[in-house]
């Protein structure tokens, strides 16, 4: 009877020789891993190394190992799925405070949505980031030839003598450069009036007498109106003794109360001498009044001319200067517009870039889509997520129409029409993004159960990916050789729980090369080391142990490490697969070939070869002539059995996974004789197919009313039986040589 309560599947195996029951198919590989970047907990499809590369960073020193290994398996023609361990990482943010954002599923679930600006992917990666936020903003930057009296306030007016007017966008005072908003726009030689006239320098004219203190001193306002700063300065000595007093001329940098009491050259002012530290009262003259108009100098472009930051980088390096939107202006919205650019401070380089996004929340593109800038960046930027809504000081006081507001909300008409607040250029600095490659092994293992549901993930190896090699800290593994155990085992536990893939397992590094000084050990050290380790691991055969550690170039460090090779063999399974079937060996000679490798730590003579494979380790071996090669075809079931080669499990999981695809089409259907025949039918094509291939010797498939009896139709059930031959590899050649004297009948030596 069927051990179902909904309707489903049941595909079952049936070993003849011990009565095994197990399960099916495929060539993507599963693999978790801590990495520079990406998304955290989920699964990604990965189909090759620059994708790896892009979606999780190249490796860093402390994950290049796990990197390594993936990235072999990709570079022999496999796929990935793949899980980034949710380790204490965390996002950097323009608050400064990181916090943990898995994936854009965690971002529309909140996490994070107070933020201004939070890096998509967690890490310290997320730390170089700068994100750029620039509107239209100012049309002009003004040179002036002097400092203003009145120094420019940003949303100030500037009036010109030549009647027009400009609003202050920003002012340095170091420069003398004022960027402003003016239509029609402000040409040199053009003047702003000043409200006073100001004093440049003065004489003195009083009386100097010897003692008196150097300083700065401010007297009662003068019968003119005006009160300033004299600076009283020594002006030498008298016969090698004090100070004499004062003397030169000296500038005065403040206004008068206003024009109507303003100074002229020739006018004196009375210090009294009990105002400026005593002594005889000091009579000062107007010596020089200055011009009262301040000039424009020079006058540029703004957008073009203003640099990001120090970078050197102008703005026109993110886009044109953006404006006013072709939806905005159809409801009388002004400078809707603005541009989002990333940019990657330990580069120097805009590494993203989203432009002509739009203020207003129901903004649409021609296209009819959401142009927000936050729903734009929260759906298409591959750097960064953006959750609080720019206001307040983060907008210039130019424009009415605050960021975030319906089209609707501003109330704006063709005689009303409404500007967008304009921003000054906003640089935000993501920070306190973390890194922590060291995971541990529950959180490995955590990430390997992405895998567990058959129904929603298909894959049809599980990579056991690196040696750990730090202490977890974890109670029960007392060591790296410990923990890497209790990780190889979550990665067996996986492919046996699914029945329908195949695990790859490889020696702890620290097997066959000392943990300090990089140097292998013994050959008679690394068998038994690797041999003890493996036997710490069930006998299943769903997965497949190796006895490599490849010595190979990281050449995104630029170094050579020892890295295990189960990314490999699950490489040369892909590449039979492809150049043959899935059902035959991917060992030996013509097909179990190595890529790049240096040298192997463990190169295992022919008697630790018979060591190894009867403990159900698959050698690799450096054979003269054919370098590196995987020289046995084993899976880790303890117990003889057709399913102990790598090919024959391979064969089943292929036609379980055949089967399960047509036993699909036959749910609901009607249990009747055309039903059955049509399936048995389908099922001795695709036997015939794989025969003709080699993979069966023979095969025999029952689905008839024999197994589909009265009672199991009244189950609701239906039963199809396949008995199968798989064809064998090759293990063991013996090649017997036999001398025979001259004259001698062949048929007479071997009786025929």
């Amino acid at each position: 009877m069927a051990s179902q309560v909904s309707p489903g599947v049941v595909i079952r195996e049936r070993d003849l020789s011990n009565a095994v029951v197990v399960g099916a198919s495929s060539i993507t590989a599963a693999f978790a891993s801590s990495f520079r970047t990406g998304p955290v907990g989920t699964i990604t499809q990965i189909n090759s190394e620059r994708e790896l590369i892009d979606t999780f960073g190249s490796p860093a020193e402390e994950n290049a190992s796990d990197w390594l290994i993936a990235a072999e398996f990709l570079n022999y023609g496999g796929r990935l799925a793949v899980v980034r361990a949710t380790t204490a990482v965390k996002n950097a943010t323009a608050s400064g405070t990181g916090v943990l954002v898995k994936s854009k599923a965690d971002f529309d679930a909140g996490i994070g949505s107070s933020e201004k600006f939070i890096a998509r992917s967690a890490g310290g990666d997320g730390g170089n980031l700068k994100v750029i936020v620039v509107d239209r903003g100012a049309d002009q930057i003004l040179t002036f030839d002097k400092e203003p009296d009145a120094t420019p306030v940003v949303g100030s007016t500037l009036t010109f003598a030549s009647g027009r007017t400009a609003t202050v966008y920003s002012y340095d005072a170091a420069t003398k450069k004022v960027s402003v908003i003016a239509s029609p726009t402000i040409a040199v030689g053009d003047s702003i009036t000043e409200t006073a006239d100001p004093i440049d320098t003065f004489t003195h004219t009083g009386a100097t007498e010897a003692g008196r203190t150097p300083g700065t001193y401010t007297p009662a306002a003068d019968a003119g109106g005006a009160s300033f700063q004299v600076v009283v300065a020594d002006a030498g000595v008298e016969g090698g003794g004090s100070a004499t007093g004062v003397g030169g001329s000296v500038t005065v940098t403040l206004l008068t109360a206003g024009n109507a009491n303003a100074y002229t050259v020739g006018d004196t002012v009375t210090l009294a001498g009990a105002g400026i530290g005593g002594g005889s009262d000091i009579v000062v003259t107007v010596a020089t009044i200055v011009d009262d108009e301040t000039a424009v100098s020079a006058a540029i472009g703004w957008y073009n001319n203003t640099e990001i930051g120090s970078t050197g980088l102008k703005l026109s390096a993110i886009a044109p200067r953006p404006g006013t939107s072709a939806w905005a202006s159809e409801r009388h919205l002004q400078f809707d517009e603005v541009h989002i650019a990333v940019l990657d401070e330990s580069t120097n380089t805009i590494v993203e870039r989203l432009t002509y996004l739009s203020k207003v929340t129901d903004a649409r593109t021609a296209e009819g889509s959401s142009n927000f800038y936050k729903d734009s960046i929260n759906e298409f930027s591959s750097t960064i997520f953006t959750g609080a809504t720019l206001s307040g000081a983060d907008i210039a006081a130019y424009g009415a129409g605050a960021w975030g507001g319906t089209a609707a909300s501003y109330s704006a008409t063709a005689a009303a029409p409404v500007t967008l607040g304009l921003s000054t250029i906003r640089e935000y600095s993501l920070t306190d993004g973390d890194d922590d490659y060291a995971y541990t092994v529950g959180e490995i293992a955590t990430a390997y159960n992405q895998f567990l549901d058959t129904e929603d993930v298909s894959i049809d190896f599980v990579l056991g990916g690196g040696s750990i090699t730090w202490a977890t800290g974890e109670a029960g593994y007392s060591d790296a050789e410990a923990a890497t155990l209790g990780k190889y085992a979550s990665v067996i536990a996986l492919a046996t729980s699914r029945t329908d893939c195949l695990a790859f397992v490889s020696p702890y590094v620290g097997n066959q090369v000392a943990t300090s000084g990089n140097v292998a050990l013994s050959p008679s050290a690394q068998r038994d080391n690797t041999i003890a380790f493996f036997d710490g691991l069930t006998s299943t055969s769903y997965a497949v142990f190796d006895s490599g550690i490849k010595y190979t170039y990281d050449r995104f460090n630029d170094k050579y490490r020892y890295i295990a090779c189960n990314g490999d063999v699950a490489g040369l399974c892909v590449r039979t697969s492809l150049a043959l079937a899935d059902w035959y060996s991917p060992a030996g000679v013509n097909k179990g070939g190595l890529r790049n490798v240096v040298k192997l730590a463990y190169n295992p003579g022919a008697a630790d070869r018979d060591d190894l494979y009867t403990s159900r380790i698959n050698p690799i071996v450096s054979l003269s002539g054919a370098g590196p090669v995987l020289f046995g075809d084993k899976t880790a079931l303890s117990s003889p059995s057709a399913f102990d080669r790598i090919n024959v499990r391979r064969l089943f999981l292929n036609i379980e996974k055949r089967s399960r695809q047509l036993a699909r089409g036959v749910l609901f259907e009607q249990n009747d004789s055309l039903t059955r025949g049509g399936f048995a039918s389908a099922m001795n094509g695709f036997l015939s197919q794989i025969k003709a291939d080699r993979g069966l010797t023979d095969f025999f498939v029952v689905c008839d009313e024999s197994n589909n009896t009265a009672s199991v139709i009244d189950a609701n059930e239906f039963v199809a039986e396949l008995y199968l031959q798989p064809t064998r590899s090759i293990n063991y050649v013996t090649v017997t040589l036999t001398a025979t004297r001259t004259g001698v009948s062949f048929s007479e030596v071997i009786g025929r």
